[in-house]
């Protein structure tokens, strides 16, 4: 599959366009909630990247003239910048959606709880070798 220079600029916009709105939303919740240790920005983050992927999936679905340019600047740049998670919730979905509700399950408890231990694995690394 071969892509265009306008196919790499759309990512990167709508990437630049996320990463700067999940900064902002997530800061500002943060300093609404200042005084607890739960990290509501990034939790309401994550949660409304989830609705958003979902709203606008259905929306893009009935729309078969949306073209692929387009596509690619709201779900891999905008949604993809703004959370990741959004996007691995939609992998899961779809999988559901088809019927492979194993592999759905498989997908959100492997990349959560491997996750989790990468990022253990990670942090012990560098205290180990610091």
């Amino acid at each position: 599959m071969q892509f265009s220079l306008w196919t790499f600029l759309a990512i990167g916009a709508g990437g630049f366009i996320g990463a700067v709105s999940r900064f902002l939303l997530s800061i500002s919740v943060d300093e609404y909630f200042e005084n607890s240790s739960f990290p509501f920005g990034i939790f309401l983050t994550n949660i409304l990247g989830c609705l958003l992927i979902g709203l606008l999936a259905g929306i893009f679905e009935a729309k078969a003239w949306i073209n692929t340019e387009l596509r690619l600047f709201v779900f891999t740049g905008l949604l993809g910048g703004f959370t990741t998670f959004s996007t691995f919730i939609n992998d899961s979905f779809l999988l559901g959606k088809e019927g492979a509700f194993s592999f759905a399950l498989l997908n959100v408890a492997g990349q959560v709880l491997i996750g989790l231990l990468f990022v253990w694995l990670g942090y012990l690394l560098v205290k180990l070798f610091s």
